[in-house]
């Protein structure tokens, strides 16, 4: 379970490429063990942020620190951390056993650590692929593995390291849709059974609302909010959280009132009924499944489009081209 303890800081942290400003006066807490996710659109900084946590990178100012340790000049290998990259960056020439091996061969021992015994890395590997599921894999190569399979190697190699802090760069990426949904159901049931604190890099707001403790939403090396999955999705501080997290509509009366899709619903009724500020005509209709997105004209909108969400199996669901009565159930009103 989350705590109230920090087990990353990251205090006024400054970089840069050249003369481009990456990341920009940046501070965040992330509670032990916790599911923290950094949540932007391309090019924000964030897979640049976890390169920072990881010391493969090294800030122009501000601070990194790891269960209170600041971690400048530590280099990597003698961070605390775990790392799952975006392709999983396995030895293709190496078995799972191997792999997982890998980081332990590698990894430098301090002054009063003692270095690991033979026995010792095969309980550590033997004990992490079994928690994963993996123990029956072990001695095939990663061309002969799933997706799915893949990433649990990936997650193993960190894991096998028994880090403080495990760093996940868009690990899901490469999946296709179902297996996305599965595997990242997995994650989460692992990063609870561990307790491991966890930053998770992704753009998907979907999986960043299922899966976190914590969010934070990051624009141009900037944070613009952060807090619980529910504070961002319903509460969102600036028009950037609300249309980036979600669907958002955005009203002609008051262009900082924001009004998700289900939000909304619509009649069908005739043109003269209602006032004509409350109605609009339905220009698309997108089937989703369980939910049905309609596209309306209407000058409710700022830009003239509203997006709203209907009940699939509603037996009086508009079709294009029906005009329609408007009708918002809440509203949330942005501070800026």
């Amino acid at each position: 379970m989350p705590t109230n303890t920090p087990m990353l800081s990251i205090r006024n942290l400054y970089f840069s490429f050249d003369s481009s400003n990456t990341i920009s006066d940046f501070s965040l807490d992330v509670e032990k063990g916790s599911f923290t996710t950094l949540l932007g659109p391309s090019g924000c900084g964030k897979t640049t942020l976890l390169r920072l946590i990881a010391g493969f990178l090294e800030p122009k100012s501000g601070a990194i620190l790891i269960d209170g340790k600041n971690q400048s000049g530590i280099p990597t290998n003698l961070r605390k951390i775990g790392m799952v990259f975006q392709d999983y960056a396995l030895f293709p020439h190496m078995t799972v056993r191997q792999n997982l091996l890998y980081g332990l061969n590698v990894k430098k021992h301090g002054r009063n650590t003692p270095a690991i015994s033979a026995d010792e890395k095969n309980e550590k590997i033997t004990g992490t692929a079994k928690f994963l599921y993996i123990d029956s894999l072990l001695d095939r190569f990663p061309h002969q593995l799933s997706g799915g399979q893949q990433q649990r190697v990936a997650l193993g190699r960190a894991l096998v390291l028994e880090p403080s802090l495990l760093l996940m760069d868009e690990p899901l990426s490469s999946l296709d849709a179902k297996l996305r949904t599965q595997v990242k159901d997995e994650l989460r049931d692992i990063q609870k059974r561990l307790g491991i604190t966890t930053v998770y890099v992704t753009h998907d707001q979907d999986e960043a609302l299922s899966v976190s403790d914590k969010i934070a939403v990051i624009n141009k090396g900037r944070i613009q909010q952060q807090g619980t999955p529910r504070e961002v999705y319903f509460s969102p501080a600036n028009r950037f959280t609300a249309d980036f997290v979600g669907r958002a509509n955005f009203l002609s009366a008051d262009e900082n009132t924001m009004v998700r899709p289900e939000w909304i619903s619509v009649q069908k009724t005739e043109p003269g009924t209602y006032p004509e500020d409350e109605c609009g005509r339905v220009s698309s209709v997108s089937f989703l499944g369980a939910a049905t997105m309609l596209t309306i004209s209407t000058p409710m909108a700022k830009d003239g489009i509203l997006t709203a969400q209907a009940d699939s199996l509603s037996a009086s669901l508009p079709a294009a081209g029906d005009f329609v009565h408007i009708s918002i159930t809440r509203r949330w009103h942005l501070s800026d």
